[in-house]
């Protein structure tokens, strides 16, 4: 008989930052720290979720400050290992940052939804072209799921961070990912199942749970 394909699962669990001192200004390379409400946000969230689950094996963070102040705070007290990875660092929004949702659209009014829904085409705000942040958050959550196979990870990232992991994890559509609200300290659970000589299966197990 021949030999059995093994198989294993890894367990991610991802949450967004909590809030940050600008309110609701949009960051990518804008860099605030963390809210006392931020801050209390994911605690909350943590807590909750260690008492459903039996905690985690690794923690993963963006360099933003928003992430990985409690990312660092976090896996000191857990005893566990931080790891702080670029590739989850929030797309460049360029002459966007530090503006609100309301006021991008009074002032570029359609640029939005043209960025996401061509993201092959340059950035209409001098930032990241949609299309390559898909790709390094698609590459850094690839080398994730293969180095640290079977694993229990905790990944502390942003907002649109995780719409491109559920682009890539889930084979969406770039123009369906506005659909999802990922709201500060958002939870979303994606199971990878590995099995030998096969692509890895991804399943969305939970999202924005509370």
């Amino acid at each position: 008989m021949g030999r059995r394909a093994r198989s294993d699962c890894t367990r991610i669990d991802i949450l967004r930052h909590g809030e940050h001192v600008l309110g609701d200004a949009i960051c990518g390379v804008t860099d605030p720290e963390l809210s006392e409400n931020g801050w209390r946000q994911l605690r909350t969230q943590t807590s909750r979720l260690e008492k459903a689950d039996s905690g985690w094996d690794l923690c993963v963070s963006s360099p933003r400050r928003r992430c990985v102040s409690f990312a660092r705070d976090f896996s000191e007290r857990r005893g566990i290992d931080c790891i702080v990875d670029d590739g989850f660092a929030e797309v460049d929004f360029g002459e966007w940052e530090t503006l609100s949702f309301v006021q991008i659209s009074r002032r570029y009014p359609g640029q939005w939804k043209t960025w996401i829904g061509q993201p092959d085409q340059p950035a209409p705000h001098g930032g990241e072209v949609y299309a390559d942040f898909l790709y390094r958050v698609q590459d850094a959550f690839g080398r994730l799921t293969e180095i640290h196979r079977g694993k229990r990870i905790v990944l502390f990232a942003h907002g649109g961070v995780i719409r491109a992991i559920f682009h890539s994890a889930l084979d969406l559509k770039a123009d369906s990912l506005r659909r999802f609200n990922i709201p500060y300290a958002c939870h979303s659970r994606i199971m990878v199942y590995h099995e030998d000589n096969q692509e890895n299966w991804y399943q969305l197990d939970s999202h924005n749970t509370r």
